[in-house]
C-alpha cells in the first residue's frame, strides 16, 4: 500500500515544533481488543531494556503518513506550559449531536 502523505524532514520539524511539548507519548493499538472492540492507547517500551521510548522524528513521520496514530502531551512537566489546546467540536462525530458548551455565543 502506497502512503498518500509524504511528510518531508521540514514537515516533520514544524509539526514537532508546533505540538510536541516532551519526548512522552502514546501509541494506539495496532488490532483491537477482542472483546471490546475498541483501539487502546499505550506507551510504547523498549523490546531489550523494558524502559520506556521517547518520540522520535521517524515516530512522527509514520504518523503524519498515516501508519501509525500517536497521542502527545500537552503540558510540558518542567514548566507547567502548553503549546495547544483542543479546540471545542460543533458536532459529535458519531451522532451529530450539538456540543456547543452552553455558554458559546449565539450566532445571529
Amino acid at each position: 500500500m502506497e502512503t498518500a502523505i509524504k511528510a518531508t524532514s521540514e514537515i516533520v520539524r514544524d509539526y514537532s515544533r508546533l505540538f510536541v511539548n516532551r519526548g512522552a507519548y502514546t501509541l494506539q493499538s495496532s488490532r483491537p481488543h477482542p472483546e471490546s472492540g475498541r483501539h487502546y492507547y499505550f506507551r510504547p517500551k523498549a523490546k531489550e531494556t523494558s524502559g520506556e521510548l521517547t518520540l522520535t522524528a521517524a515516530t512522527i513521520r509514520r504518523h503524519l503518513e498515516g501508519e501509525l496514530t500517536i497521542g502527545l502531551y500537552a503540558i510540558n512537566p518542567s514548566t507547567q506550559r502548553s503549546k495547544w489546546i483542543r479546540g471545542w467540536p460543533n458536532r459529535c462525530a458519531c451522532c451529530s449531536k450539538n456540543l456547543r458548551p452552553p455558554l458559546a455565543p449565539k450566532r445571529l
